[in-house]
């Protein structure tokens, strides 16, 4: 099994990248696993400028960026299963991963049919990682479940959008110090679960 694994943290061996290595180890206690951590904010991924090459419109052509992201998204069909984790950013996810959601849309094939005229009549997006597993992580600062209720929507919200099948969920609260979740035996649990759900699940 091919487990790709995004750290949207700036923060290697925190509290995100610390979930994130338990799901690993779940999926790791189920089946043998090929294991590809990327630390987002260390890949040469430039940000997305809304060229607009996705759309409809233009056709589903080639992002003009010439970056890391290619390899990456090559690598993702091939991939079996997803983590995304990403620290509580200003009650959204981080600006690294929110960059790299953009930059997955070529993942995204559009189709589109048109009248004799030139109209579009029908169009859909087909993504290429359709049905691969994924687990999301997020990690926060305070106490409340309510501070992270945007970052769960959209990490969900475009799950949806590349039709992926979300397996499980992993969320930490309190984490305000570095590497405190690693203290939070619950917590660290959960993530082990989830992580065996993913190799698991069919």
């Amino acid at each position: 099994m091919k487990i790709m694994a995004f750290v949207g943290s700036p923060r290697k061996g925190s509290n995100t990248d610390i979930l994130i290595d338990k799901v690993i180890e779940g999926a790791q206690s189920k089946t043998d696993v090929a294991v590809e951590k990327i630390y987002l904010y260390d890949a040469n991924i430039k940000f997305c400028t809304a060229c607009g090459a996705h759309t409809v419109l233009q056709g589903s052509k080639e992002c003009p960026l010439d970056d890391d992201m290619k390899g990456i998204l090559a690598r993702m069909e091939q991939a079996d299963a997803f983590i995304f984790g990403s620290p509580n950013h200003g009650r959204t996810i981080s600006a690294a991963l929110t960059n790299f959601i953009a930059r997955m849309m070529p993942l995204l094939k559009m189709y589109v049919e048109r009248d004799a005229q030139g109209t579009i009549i029908f169009a859909e997006a087909r993504p290429t990682i359709k049905g691969k597993r994924t687990v999301i992580v997020v990690s926060q600062g305070d106490p409340w479940p309510s501070s992270s209720a945007l970052a769960l929507k959209i990490l969900d919200d475009n799950i949806k959008d590349f039709q992926l099948r979300k397996t499980g969920e992993v969320f930490s609260m309190g984490n305000i110090q570095r590497a405190a979740v690693k203290d939070k035996k619950e917590d660290l649990d959960w993530a082990f679960a989830m992580g065996a759900r993913l190799a698991s699940v069919r």
